[in-house]
């Protein structure tokens, strides 16, 4: 019995608990406590006045924005992001929603963090910003607005792409409802639009691969869903070749393949290095206080690749030796920990999900799984080299400013790697295993609810 027959179907069990947990996430979780939540509040509400590009000031940049934005921000998140032992007072958030914009009140506010993203993945939140001052909402308000914006379009992408995911659907609900995932896809981060995307486009593919029917529609789809994954984060550029998983032969011709593979390409590059010239003179160095110079470490990298290389293979192993199985549950500022053995139990869950998932029509042979392989490992050489020159001292021998939480979008080609059609005959299905799997998932999202409430509103002695 595949995947779409069996009595609970995947995408029903992720909207139910994706709604209910989100929606606990939005008011729980406190306003700022997202990774760089406050520079993506900036970066949205910039956008929502229709300023697309932000501006430089010496080495400072961002744009002039209401002062009340930064006053609401200090009001509430104080010493909390890297201080556990700090909380955050529910009396200071109700009070925090009668601090009114102020639009005549401008300060230059700095948010480099975010600056040198496109619009794209700023779309929900700075639509609902947009409503919230044309409806008189003060701040705090617009902060909530803009992270309910951001949840259902994220809720609403990763339901479309288990929907049109061909196979593998538990795989896409236990990933998109990793408790990381959800928390990001609950904040005003623009990594919720990133990481939706992703999968949808992910999901595109893999029914295109399977579904020679209805081939222009899925490539339609694909052309369409690829601009803004691209122009949300270049770094996943390189998934743009998980083309080549759609099979030669549902083309009249190889030159029809090469032809509609160089036009997703050449599409994509020009508007990324249109949008790149845009934003060229926005980029400074992020970690204050060090050696760090993007075109110093640049020209470092030209002169010794081979010395990067060594750099680069010294951080990846090192990060999945004590840091990526992170990826499920490190939330906050990078201090709200979920227990380590439940953030490794959950990887080797994720592991067996697709090992023994059914791949239904699709067959992931040794050529395939190349192609996946290599587009995560230039995703991944992406935007570790983007990190180290914008956050790394020059010349250093490990890469710093690399977070779990940027390789949720490649999670299910990674998974999808381990795929067995051998292993799924040795596998129960039926209604009893979704059981265990909704189960598993609504004690994870109980545990991550949780942890957060003790994180920022329980003072342990």
């Amino acid at each position: 019995m595949s995947e779409e027959k069996t009595g609970y179907m995947p995408e029903r069990v992720f909207l139910i608990l994706g709604i209910v947990f989100g929606l606990l996430f939005v008011v729980i979780v406190p306003p700022f406590q997202a990774p760089d939540e406050t520079n993506h509040f900036y970066r949205s509400y910039q956008i929502s006045e229709g300023r697309f590009l932000a501006e430089r000031r010496g080495g400072d940049v961002g744009g002039m924005l209401p002062e009340s934005l930064i006053k609401t921000a200090k009001t509430l998140s104080k010493d909390i992001p890297g201080h556990p032992e700090n909380k955050q007072e529910v009396s200071e958030i109700v009070e925090a929603f009668n601090i009114p914009i102020d639009e005549g009140r401008r300060a230059f506010l700095n948010f480099h963090y975010t600056v040198l993203y496109s619009p794209v993945p700023f779309i929900p939140q700075a639509a609902a910003i947009y409503a919230g001052r044309r409806l008189g909402g003060t701040v705090l308000w617009l902060v909530y607005a803009g992270r309910l914006a951001n949840l259902f379009v994220w809720l609403a992408l990763m339901y479309l792409s288990i929907r049109m995911v061909p196979a593998y659907k538990w795989l896409f609900v236990f990933l998109a409802l990793m408790p990381l995932s959800l928390f990001q896809g609950a904040s005003l981060s623009a990594d919720a639009l990133t990481n939706a995307v992703s999968f949808l486009f992910i999901a595109a593919v893999l029914r295109a691969a399977s579904d020679k029917e209805n081939l222009k529609m899925n490539l339609l789809f694909i052309f369409l869903l690829s601009l803004p994954l691209t122009m949300s984060k270049h770094a996943y550029f390189p998934l743009l070749l998980c083309f080549f998983l759609i099979p030669r032969s549902f083309f009249p011709s190889k030159r029809s393949y090469i032809i509609a593979f160089c036009v997703l390409f050449i599409v994509n590059l020009s508007v990324n290095l249109w949008w790149s010239s845009k934003v060229g003179y926005l980029v400074v160095a992020h970690n204050n206080g060090l050696d760090v110079s993007p075109q110093r470490q640049w020209r470092f990298l030209i002169e010794h690749p081979l010395r990067y290389a060594g750099t680069f293979i010294r951080t990846i192993e090192r990060q999945c030796r004590f840091g990526w199985f992170t990826v499920v549950g490190k939330m906050g500022w990078l201090d709200t920990n979920m227990p380590e053995i439940f953030q490794r139990s959950y990887v080797w869950v994720l592991a067996l999900v697709a090992a023994f998932a059914a791949p239904g029509p699709l067959n992931i042979g040794i050529r395939k799984k190349v192609i996946i392989f290599i587009s995560i490992f230039f995703c991944v050489f992406l935007f570790s080299t983007s990190e180290y020159l914008i956050w790394t001292p020059v010349g250093n021998t490990f890469i710093d400013g690399l977070q779990p939480r940027y390789v949720i979008p490649l999670l299910p080609l990674l998974f999808i790697l381990l795929g067995n059609n051998i292993l799924v005959k040795f596998l129960g299905k039926g209604r009893f295993r979704e059981l265990v799997m909704g189960a598993y998932l609504l004690f994870s999202l109980m545990l991550a609810l949780f942890v957060i409430i003790v994180r920022y509103y329980v003072q342990i002695d």
